[in-house]
C-alpha cells in the first residue's frame, strides 16, 4: 500500500518551530484534519508511524532536546505488556519526521541490542523496552528509559542498551537475583543472599561485571532458587519502604533526570500502609536508591518534612502520573484518594508541599490550594514558570487543557481553537510535553502528535 505523506513546507525556517495555521480558514490543510484512524497513520511526516496496529499504541513519557529541536520519546506499541514490543524514538519537530533510536517498533522494525546471555535453551536478549513507560536524558549524550521496574541505559548512538538499576521486583527474576548478590551486604552469594547456590553466568554492564547466576534456574534450567527466602535490600540498593515489609518498595512508571544523572522515581503507597516516598538513584554511588523524602501511611516524617498526602492509614493516597523536574523541585499531579493535587518535593531539603489542590464531584476537601473551577490531570509540564494538565483524565470530555500557577496553586482553563485538530473527539492518554525556550506545547492525542499555542488555543498535526 503506498501511503501519501505530508511534508513540512510552509512557514519553517531551519532551526524553527512551524507556523500553526488558522484551522478554521484552511479546514482542508491535512495539518488541520483530525483523524486517528488506522489509514491515517504515517501520513503527516517521514518514518515508522506511531500507529503500530495495537489497541493502545501510544506515547508515553519523554522530553524535548535543549535547543527545541527534537522530542524523544518512549512509545508502546502491539498492546501486549509482556512481549518486547515498545521502543525510544525521535520527533524532528521542524519536520515531523520519526525514527527509532532503540527498542523493537514491531517484529521488522528495530535499533539497537541488549545484552545477551546464553542459557540451556539458547541466547536470551535482556532489557527490551516492552514495558517502556519515560525516558530522559543523562550526562554525556545517553538516554535512561524506565521499563517494568528496570532503569535501562541507552547509548544514543547505536541504540545498544544495558542495565542501570533494577527494582526488586521487576519481574526479571534472573537479573534480580544477579543484583542481589552484588548489593547484599558483603556481596555474598548462596547462604548469605537466601538462595541455593547455581551454576554463575556474567554479564558486563555499567553496574560491573555481574552475576546471573539465577539465569540457570527458574524456568531456563536444572538448579531452582530457595523457594523460602525473600529478597533482601543489602547495602542500599533497592528502594526502602517507610515500614517493614518482605519486598522493598515499586517506584511508579515516571523519571526524572538531573543535569548529574541522578535519577528520580515516586513510591506510591503501594501496597496499603507501605508509606510514600520520593526516591533518588545516585550517580555517584552505583545508582543505590535513598529516599530524599518520605513519610509512613499514617503521616508520619521519617525523611523531610511538609505535607504528607494521606488522609489516613486506610488511604491509599492519590496515584502519581508524570514526574517534572524543574530547577531544585519535582512536581507531580494525581488523583483522587482524596483529591486531585500537585505536589512539590524541593531535592535537596526533602521538603513537601501542596502546589494546588481541588476537590471534584461531592468528596471531601482534605488538599485545597489555589482559585478556579478548572481540575487537576495526571498529564503534568512545566513551561515558562508554569504547569501544564489536562481535565480529560478526570472526566471523559475532549482536550482540555489548564495552567497552574505554582506560586499561588491558581488554575485557569485554556482555550482550543475551534475547527481545530484538538478540539474534535476525546482521549485519556493525552500526553504534555514542554519544548525549551518556547511558548508552546507539544500535545499526544488521538494517534498524533501536536504543536498547541496555550496563548491563542490554536494547533495543528505535527506528526502522525
Amino acid at each position: 500500500m503506498v501511503t501519501a505523506v505530508v511534508a513540512l513546507a510552509f512557514g519553517t525556517q531551519a532551526g524553527a518551530l512551524p507556523a500553526i495555521p488558522n484551522c478554521a480558514a484552511e479546514r482542508s490543510n491535512p495539518r488541520c484534519i483530525a483523524n486517528n484512524d488506522a489509514s491515517a497513520a504515517g501520513t503527516i511526516g517521514s518514518g515508522p508511524s506511531f500507529y503500530q496496529g495495537g489497541t493502545r499504541d501510544e506515547l508515553r513519557g519523554g522530553f524535548v532536546t535543549a535547543d527545541g529541536q527534537k522530542l524523544i520519546v518512549a512509545i508502546n506499541t502491539l498492546s501486549d505488556v509482556n512481549d518486547r514490543y515498545g521502543a525510544v524514538m525521535e520527533v524532528d519537530l521542524n519536520t515531523g519526521n520519526r525514527r527509532i533510536i532503540s527498542g523493537y517498533l514491531n517484529s521488522t522494525e528495530s535499533r539497537g541490542k541488549g545484552v545477551t546471555t546464553q542459557g540451556d535453551r539458547g541466547q536470551t536478549e535482556l532489557y527490551d523496552l516492552g514495558r517502556v513507560s519515560d525516558v530522559n536524558p543523562l550526562p554525556g549524550g545517553d538516554l535512561v528509559a524506565y521499563s517494568g521496574g528496570q532503569a535501562i541505559r541507552i547509548n544514543a548512538g547505536t541504540g545498544d542498551r544495558t542495565l542501570l538499576w533494577t527494582s526488586a521486583t521487576s519481574g526479571d527474576t534472573r537479573v534480580r537475583d544477579g543484583v542481589e548478590r552484588k548489593f547484599t551486604a558483603g556481596g555474598t552469594a548462596g547462604a548469605a543472599a537466601g538462595r541455593v547456590a547455581v551454576p554463575d553466568v556474567s554479564v558486563n554492564t555499567p553496574l560491573g561485571n555481574i552475576s546471573l547466576g539465577g539465569l540457570l534456574g527458574g524456568n531456563r534450567g536444572n538448579a531452582q532458587p530457595a523457594a523460602t527466602a525473600a529478597p533482601q535490600p543489602g547495602n542500599g540498593y533497592f528502594c526502602p519502604q517507610s515500614t517493614p515489609a518482605p519486598r522493598p518498595a515499586i517506584p511508579r512508571s515516571s523519571i526524572a533526570t538531573d543535569a548529574q544523572g541522578n535519577i528520580y522515581l515516586l513510591h506510591d503507597n503501594n501496597p496499603l500502609g507501605s508509606g510514600l516516598a520520593l526516591f533518588k538513584l545516585d550517580a555517584s554511588k552505583d545508582y543505590r536508591c535513598t529516599a530524599v523524602s518520605q513519610f509512613s501511611a499514617n503521616g508520619e516524617n521519617v525523611v523531610g518534612g511538609g505535607i504528607p498526602w494521606v488522609a489516613n492509614t486506610t488511604s491509599s493516597g492519590p496515584l502519581f502520573g508524570d514526574l517534572i523536574l524543574a530547577g531544585d523541585t519535582v512536581y507531580a499531579a494525581g488523583g483522587p484518594n482524596p483529591n486531585y493535587i500537585v505536589v512539590g518535593v524541593n531535592t535537596r531539603s526533602g521538603e513537601r508541599t501542596l502546589v494546588s489542590g481541588q476537590r471534584t464531584g461531592n468528596g471531601v476537601q482534605v488538599f485545597k490550594k489555589g482559585n478556579g473551577e478548572a481540575l487537576i490531570g495526571e498529564s503534568l509540564a512545566f513551561s515558562n514558570n508554569f504547569l501544564y494538565t489536562t481535565e480529560e483524565q478526570v472526566n471523559a470530555v475532549g482536550f482540555s487543557p489548564v495552567r497552574i500557577d505554582p506560586r499561588t496553586g491558581d488554575r485557569t482553563a485554556l482555550p482550543v481553537a475551534k475547527d481545530s485538530p484538538l478540539s474534535v473527539g476525546w482521549a485519556s492518554d493525552t500526553q504534555l510535553y514542554a519544548i525549551p525556550n518556547s511558548n508552546k506545547l507539544l500535545v499526544w492525542y488521538r494517534r498524533a502528535l501536536h504543536l498547541y499555542d496555550p496563548a491563542t488555543g490554536q494547533n495543528m498535526i505535527l506528526s502522525r
